[in-house]
């Protein structure tokens, strides 16, 4: 914990130094000081826990430094020495505030010193508390309201470092992905110790809070006015912050930071752009340490999306129509040419929700019309997860080659079957049932019965109780919907009988495969 000493008296200084000194005592003599003035510009500088003062002094006294303190919200706590003659002006320090404790010089001893260093101590804990409080409410109007005036008024100036640390989940082809409800903890530092940031040299912390349960926002400001170009050091300072967040968790963290020169005003546009990093991870990978200001995203350009999109050089439906062709050579063509438009100029994040639904739809399509189980090529719960784009790509290119291959070796399913398959899958959310697709096929429902049996091995309950399941992980995967939702979208009635099929078909109830259960 920093402490300033002030005294005009040299040897005062060394006596209460020597007090302090020892292990355990957790103190770090930060700088001294012999007159209020110079006392109040190192507390402007150094931000010091706790501050043992005289009353006594030249330039400036102990009262005014008190004073002046306090109008700066500066936070630190002060312990006030004096000779027993001057109680009254003690009792006039007490009286401001943030006095913690009185020591007459004469009568100070260790024990003494530390025990009014421990009061200190924990009032500085309290008001801390109080103030992380305080702000985490200013910021989250800050940024969600633009209500910046508040802050800017107070102890911190430009410029300022926004950061998003997010937990690292895996890809779901969805631009919505579903949080966990464990995620980040809402503070990074435990609550009966220092902050971690407070010893770093240019960067102070404003404050942080949770943005959802996987994402924490902290906001920082340079020290001293220093110049930006100490923006290295603040990439050390999150690197720091990433690696608590990582051991805290036992689990893997990105951070997305942003710069700030201007005044508070301009955070919410900070805090946009590493909203946006954070929605491309796959582009980064897990782990990710970036600056958001310096990454091709299309929030710094906004006509660059625009323009990429009108030069396209190739659309996501024809790698569809390759896939369905068992066009191979045509397929990797434009399937390589998609990747290379996703990630330059800038990265496209709806192009490659386009791509990855346009393939594997398309897979799908393919190993439904030969009467086989359709399957989710990114579902993490039965292959390994994937993080990186590079990943994505070469996931997609040999699901779709060993698609391939099987279609090669199975007959395509008759007329009749593969019109009565593309209707449930048109119709499964509905009360549909064998009768139902025989008629509008203009056959028996005993003939479809057999059509199943002989073309897919399976029954037609099986195949209808396969297609509600599968669109009922990719709902449970995507969105955040209420279960009497999923049910009623994917066919069924009752949420009870819904949760009993879903849990003979996987091993898991729908809210356990929600929270990631059999997750890798």
């Amino acid at each position: 914990m920093k402490v300033l000493l002030v005294d005009d008296e040299r040897l005062v200084l060394e006596r209460v130094r020597g007090m302090l000194d020892g292990p355990g005592h957790g103190y770090e003599i930060a700088a001294t000081a012999t007159n209020g003035r110079s006392a109040l510009r190192l507390c402007e500088e150094l931000r010091p826990s706790i501050v043992i003062a005289d009353i006594r002094m030249p330039v400036m006294d102990g009262l005014a430094l008190i004073r002046a303190a306090a109008e700066r919200e500066l936070g630190s706590v002060f312990v006030i020495m004096s000779a027993f003659e001057d109680f009254d002006c003690a009792r006039q320090a007490i009286g401001l505030g943030n006095v913690a404790g009185y020591l007459v010089k004469h009568e100070m001893d260790r024990s003494r010193l530390l025990d009014a260093m421990r009061k200190a101590a924990d009032a500085w804990r309290t008001e801390e508390k109080r103030r992380r409080t305080e702000r985490t409410g200013l910021l989250k109007r800050a940024f969600v309201d633009g209500e910046t005036a508040a802050l800017a008024e107070g102890e911190f100036r430009p410029p300022y470092a926004v950061a998003l640390a997010q937990e690292d989940m895996p890809f779901v082809p969805s631009a919505s992905p579903v949080w966990g409800e464990a995620g980040l903890p809402a503070s990074v530092w435990p609550e009966d110790a220092d902050e971690p940031d407070a010893d770093d040299p240019h960067w102070t912390k404003v404050g942080e809070f949770v943005l959802r349960p996987a994402q924490l926002v902290s906001v920082y400001a340079q020290k001293n006015n220093r110049p930006v170009s100490s923006r290295e050091s603040f990439r050390r300072l999150a690197f720091d912050l990433q690696s608590r967040l990582n051991g805290r968790l036992n689990r893997s963290v990105s951070l997305f930071y942003s710069f700030v020169e201007r005044d508070f005003a301009s955070l919410p546009g900070a805090l946009q752009r590493v909203e946006a990093a954070a929605r491309h991870a796959v582009f980064c990978g897990r782990g990710a340490l970036l600056c958001a200001d310096d990454l091709p995203l299309a929030i710094a350009d906004p006509t660059s999306r625009l323009a990429s999109r009108a030069l396209r050089p190739v659309h996501p439906g024809l790698a569809a129509e390759a896939i369905r062709q068992l066009d191979a050579e045509r397929f990797e063509s434009v399937f390589n040419r998609l990747f290379e438009t996703i990630v330059r100029p800038i990265w496209d994040l709806p192009l490659l929700y386009e791509t990855v639904h346009a393939v594997t739809s398309a897979g799908s399509e393919l190993l439904a019309a030969r009467g086989m189980a359709a399957l989710e090529p990114l579902d993490p719960r039965r292959f390994e997860p994937v993080y990186d784009i590079g990943e994505l790509r070469e996931r997609l290119r040999s699901w779709i080659g060993d698609i391939r291959s099987s279609a090669s070796d199975r007959p395509h399913l008759s007329g009749k079957l593969l019109k009565a398959v593309r209707y449930m899958q048109d119709h499964f959310h509905e009360d549909i049932n064998i009768e139902d697709v025989a008629y509008s096929l203009g056959i028996s429902a005993s003939y479809l019965h057999q059509l199943f049996k002989r073309e897919m091995n399976r029954t037609f309950l099986d195949y209808l109780t396969e297609l509600r399941i599968e669109r009922a992980k990719r709902i449970l995967d995507s969105e955040d919907a209420k279960m009497t939702d999923v049910c009623a979208r994917v066919g069924y009635r009752s949420p009870q009988h819904f949760s009993q099929v879903f849990r003979k078909v996987t091993g898991l109830s729908p809210h356990q495969y929600r929270d990631g259960a059999g997750v890798r």
